[in-house]
């Protein structure tokens, strides 16, 4: 897996220096928004993510500092960041049974519970939680053309097919799983280290990283195979109480995106 990590191709300059922005202690919003603008593709990209009906905008956001001002750095930098990664690298999520616009709602739902749970216990952890869930499963890009390359979609999608566990079926058939693949792709590209820190201790199931922590509890209650089923809460709620994190918070952030 590192060669094929390593052999993928530079992100979009206007990508990287938006990153190297939000990284700074003394973010400017004007620059971050001319930069943003100054790559139509980019600027189009995240209209269309901001404007997704997930959301619940009354209007239709129509520029890129009125979308930084009601969605926040850390999110605009997650949409600008999945953008650009769909653009370079190959999508064919067939061995997960999947599509790009399926992996990216899952994605955007990781995020949004991630925001209501942590935005009630606290919110300095938000702008690298909600960067993390945005970006978590872009990993599963490359971890497919690796399985379809080796000759084995056809019993990886079995497998993934009889609900078998996600993170089980990658370690056997990668061996290790996508979560980790996405730190690789985000250390390769140069993103801070909090960020790849947080999406390698996600396998961890003893990990003492507290927003590695938070994402675990997320991708148990939203991922490919489950969207809020009983199963994956239920799974959610022990990590919860093993890790010693906030339930009530946890489950009221459940109940308002379920309404």
């Amino acid at each position: 897996m590192l060669e094929e990590i390593k052999s993928l191709p530079p992100l979009p300059i206007s990508v990287v220096r938006i990153q190297e922005l939000c990284m700074s202690n003394d973010i400017n919003i004007d620059e971050l928004s001319r930069v943003i603008e100054n790559d139509p593709m980019l600027s189009a990209n995240i209209l269309k993510s901001v404007n997704s009906p997930l959301y619940g905008m009354s209007k239709e956001i129509s520029s890129i500092p009125q979308a930084i001002m009601l969605f926040g750095i850390s999110m605009i930098r997650g949409f600008a960041a999945a953008s650009a990664i769909q653009k370079v690298v190959v999508i064919d999520l067939s061995p997960y049974g999947a599509t790009i616009d399926e992996l990216t709602k899952v994605s955007s739902l990781q995020m949004a519970l991630a925001r209501e749970w942590y935005r009630n216990v606290d919110k300095s952890m938000l702008p690298l939680l909600q960067s993390s869930a945005f970006l978590m499963e872009l990993g599963k890009l490359v971890g497919s053309l690796k399985i379809i390359a080796s000759g084995n979609l056809e019993a990886f999608f079995g497998e993934i097919s009889q609900r078998k566990p996600l993170e089980e079926v990658e370690q056997n058939y990668l061996g290790v799983c996508s979560y980790e693949i996405a730190a690789t792709m985000f250390e390769h590209w140069n993103f801070d280290e909090a960020l790849i820190n947080a999406l390698r201790e996600i396998s961890n199931q003893d990990t003492q990283n507290p927003y590695a922590q938070v994402l675990r509890v997320v991708t148990k209650t939203l991922n490919l195979q489950n969207t809020f089923s009983e199963e994956g809460i239920s799974s959610a709620l022990g990590l919860i109480q093993k890790f010693g994190l906030n339930r009530a918070a946890f489950e009221e952030a459940v109940a308002s995106l379920q309404r």
